[in-house]
């Protein structure tokens, strides 16, 4: 741009224009050089600074909100995970428990025909196991009145067998934390089952 300027003056001053008005003229294309560069020269900033610079992504308010106390949460939530897995492999072992201690009493009067202190015991055992998978289940104490109840020990030992198998087997299919109503029938049946077989064995 300067160039153009100075070629300019320079063409004017050979046509012969006056010295004075040759220095005007000179003057003027210099001032207007200048404004010209110094014009240029704030745009460039400028048209720099619009020129976007990649942005660095702004963190969410709401991840932070997300990171605090997470770690604390996390540990909390697999204590409640790992204590009802506990709970659950618990239940099961009762279940199981109380279905071998059915089986082993009919077992034991079908052999000996006798109900022994031993099997007393295996009786107490299994009235208290029930009770817990009951409980387990959502159930609570509640009068049940078992149709056509046995009147033989060894039908009753034989049915007691049943309904033992039976209780295991639906605790086994009930998944945790789910409250089952077959399971709280079934586990009513058998105290009450129990409860005969105490009577005829008194």
């Amino acid at each position: 741009m300067l160039g153009i300027f100075y070629r300019m003056v320079i063409r004017h001053a050979q046509v012969g224009g006056s010295v004075r008005l040759n220095r005007l003229v000179v003057l003027a294309l210099l001032l207007a050089c200048s404004s010209i560069v110094g014009v240029a020269q704030e745009q460039a900033p400028a048209q720099n600074a619009n020129v976007s610079a990649p942005r660095t992504k702004t963190s969410d308010p709401s991840d932070a909100k997300i990171m605090t106390g997470t770690p604390e949460a996390e540990m909390l939530a697999r204590r409640e995970i790992k204590a009802a897995e506990k709970d659950y492999k618990e239940n099961l072992e009762r279940a199981r428990e109380a279905a071998q201690l059915g089986a082993e009493m009919r077992d034991a009067f079908m052999n000996t025909k006798d109900f022994s202190r031993t099997e007393q015991k295996k009786l107490e055992r299994l009235e208290k196991i029930t009770r817990k998978l009951r409980n387990e289940a959502g159930g609570s104490d509640a009068e049940l009145t078992v149709e056509d109840p046995p009147s033989l020990l060894e039908a009753a030992l034989a049915r007691l067998a049943e309904l033992t198998d039976t209780l295991r087997k639906g605790v086994e299919k009930t998944p945790r934390q789910v409250i089952s109503a077959a399971v709280i029938e079934r586990a009513n049946e058998v105290l009450e089952i129990i409860r005969v077989v105490r009577t005829i064995t008194h």
